[in-house]
């Protein structure tokens, strides 16, 4: 079953897994685990792996439909959160001297005695 189904585009099924039984129905669950890759706006690769949960009641079409549901919304995340580039290592180098900067003078405003530096 696991090798007939579709899976969305950027994803591959990874196997099925035996999860434990149903409460109600007593059937056994299993665990579709899908891993999705995404490229964001500016090329990054971002990867994820889902996990999709049915019983023996569960359809093939019902699986493969909530594997498209999971992928779509990691898509989404990876769209809606990843909207800024990341910074160059020459950004990076002046980020890291205006953070080292900015703790050198907290300790001088910890070390006086009513917490300002200048007079």
């Amino acid at each position: 079953m696991a090798s007939d189904l579709w899976t969305p585009a950027g994803s591959a099924h990874l196997g099925v897994a035996p999860v434990g039984n149903n409460a109600e129905t007593g059937g056994k669950v299993v665990a579709h685990t899908v891993i999705v890759k995404v490229k964001d706006r500016f090329g990054v690769e971002h990867k994820q792996r889902l996990k999709i949960l049915a019983d023996e009641t569960t359809s093939p079409s019902e699986v493969e439909e909530m594997m498209g549901n999971a992928a779509e919304n990691f898509v989404a995340e990876v769209r809606a959160k990843y909207t800024k580039r990341r910074p160059t290592a020459e950004e990076r180098k002046e980020i890291g001297r205006a953070l080292n900067e900015f703790n050198k003078y907290a300790k001088k405003r910890i070390q006086s005695t009513n917490q300002k530096i200048y007079y």
